[in-house]
C-alpha cells in the first residue's frame, strides 16, 4: 500500500511537462520557437506568465502585446484554478507535454479576470498568502512542525 508520505509528495511536487505555443494568427517579426516548462501541478498559471510572455515578447512587435491569456484545444484556461485542476479537467488523457496556446490579442474578461493586470496578480499572490496564514493560524495543534514550512517551500519554488 502507498505510504501516505509518497502521496503527498506527489501531490506538493509534481510536475507537469507543458509547452507554450503561440497563436498562429499573432503577428510576429521572425518564427516563434515553443517554450517549454514544467509547470508545478500546485502552481497557477500567473506565476508562470511573465516568463511566458517575455519568451514571446522576443519576436513580437511592442503594440501588439497587450493581456495575454491561455487556452487549451480551443478552450481559454481559467487562471485562478490550480495548473493540476486544470491539467486534469482539460488534457489528463492526452499526450504529454501539455500543448497551450498563448493569445495577446482578443480580451477574454468573460472567463474571469485579466491575467495580464499586474495588480491583479499581486493580490491573487497575497489571497493565497494570507488565506495560508488564516489557516495555520486557526490550527496549529492539528499541524506537524514540517506542515508548517511544506506551504511555504512550495510557495517559495512557484513564485521564483
Amino acid at each position: 500500500m502507498t505510504d501516505d508520505k509518497d502521496v503527498l509528495r506527489d501531490v506538493w511536487f509534481g510536475r507537469i511537462p507543458t509547452c507554450f505555443t503561440l497563436y498562429q494568427d499573432e503577428i510576429t517579426e521572425r518564427e516563434a520557437e515553443p517554450y517549454y516548462l514544467l509547470l508545478p501541478r500546485v502552481s497557477y498559471l500567473t506565476l508562470v506568465t511573465d516568463k511566458v510572455k517575455k519568451h514571446f515578447q522576443k519576436v513580437m512587435r511592442q503594440e501588439d502585446i497587450s493581456e495575454i491569456w491561455f487556452e487549451y484545444e480551443g478552450t481559454p484556461l481559467k487562471w485562478h484554478y490550480p495548473i493540476g485542476l486544470l491539467f486534469d479537467l482539460l488534457a489528463s488523457s492526452s499526450a504529454l507535454p501539455w500543448n497551450i496556446t498563448v493569445h495577446f490579442k482578443t480580451d477574454l474578461t468573460s472567463f474571469g479576470p485579466s491575467i495580464g493586470n499586474s495588480w491583479n496578480i499581486l493580490q491573487k499572490k497575497m489571497d493565497f498568502v494570507t488565506s495560508l496564514l488564516e489557516y495555520i493560524r486557526q490550527r496549529p495543534n492539528d499541524l506537524s512542525f514540517r506542515s508548517f514550512f511544506v506551504p511555504w517551500l512550495q510557495m517559495d519554488n512557484c513564485i521564483h
